[in-house]
C-alpha cells in the first residue's frame, strides 16, 4: 500500500528522467571505447572483417598470431604479435605509445562509425595540468587521453606508472596477465575457444 503511494508520487519524476536520458542519448554518439571493435589481448582492434562477431574475430587473431600453426597462441607468439602492434602505433618510434598516437592510429584504422566518435574533439579544458608523475600534459593531449581512459582502454590500462606513456614492456606485461586468465587448461597457450572468452 505504502509502495503504491510512492509510485504514484514519483511517477512524473521517473517519466521526466527517462525522457531526459533518451534525449541525451539521441544527441550524443557513444564514444568508441564503449562500442569499439573486438581487440586482441594486447589491445589491437581486430578489423580483418568488421562484420565478424567477436568470437570469430578472436579466432582469426589466433590463426594469424599462431605462427607455428599448432592451433593456439603461446606466450612467445603473443609477445611477437604485441611487438608488431606496438610498432604500428608508436608513430615516432621513440619506444612509447601516447594517447595521441593511439587515437591517431584508431582514426586511421577504425571503420567510419567508430572514427566519427573518436575524431570529435572535446571542448578546451584550459591550462595544462600535471600528471601524477609530475609531467605537464598539454591540453590537446589531455583531450585525447579522455577519449581513451586508463580505466577502460585496453592499451592505456597497461600504463602501470600512470605517466600517460605506455612502453612495450608495459603492454607485454598486461597482455601476459590477460593471457594467463584466459588460459583455462593451464597449458601456456591460448586456443580460439579460450580467446573467445575475452569477448566478455
Amino acid at each position: 500500500m505504502l509502495s503504491d503511494v510512492y509510485v504514484r508520487a514519483y511517477r512524473p519524476l521517473l517519466v521526466v528522467a527517462v525522457a531526459s536520458l533518451a534525449l541525451v542519448s539521441c544527441g550524443r554518439p557513444r564514444l568508441s571505447y564503449e562500442v569499439g571493435p573486438p581487440s586482441s589481448i594486447a589491445g589491437q582492434p581486430l578489423l580483418d572483417n568488421p562484420s565478424d562477431s567477436c568470437p570469430a574475430a578472436q579466432s582469426n587473431w589466433v590463426a594469424r598470431a599462431d605462427t607455428n600453426k599448432d592451433g593456439a597462441v603461446d606466450l612467445g607468439e603473443a609477445k611477437a604479435d604485441a611487438r608488431r602492434f606496438f610498432a604500428m602505433v608508436d608513430a615516432d618510434n621513440n619506444g612509447v605509445v601516447t594517447p595521441s598516437e593511439l587515437t591517431d592510429y584508431r582514426i586511421k584504422t577504425y571503420p567510419a562509425e567508430y572514427r566519427r566518435s573518436i575524431a570529435t574533439p572535446l571542448p578546451p579544458t584550459g591550462a595544462p595540468v600535471k600528471t601524477p608523475g609530475g609531467t605537464e600534459l598539454p591540453d590537446p593531449e589531455k583531450r585525447r587521453y579522455l577519449l581513451t581512459p586508463a580505466t577502460t582502454d585496453l592499451v592505456m590500462a597497461a600504463d602501470a606508472d600512470l605517466d600517460f606513456r605506455v612502453t612495450l614492456d608495459e603492454v607485454v606485461a598486461k597482455m601476459t596477465e590477460r593471457g594467463a586468465k584466459l588460459d583455462d587448461n593451464g597449458d601456456g597457450r591460448i586456443s580460439a575457444g579460450e580467446a573467445a572468452a575475452f569477448c566478455g
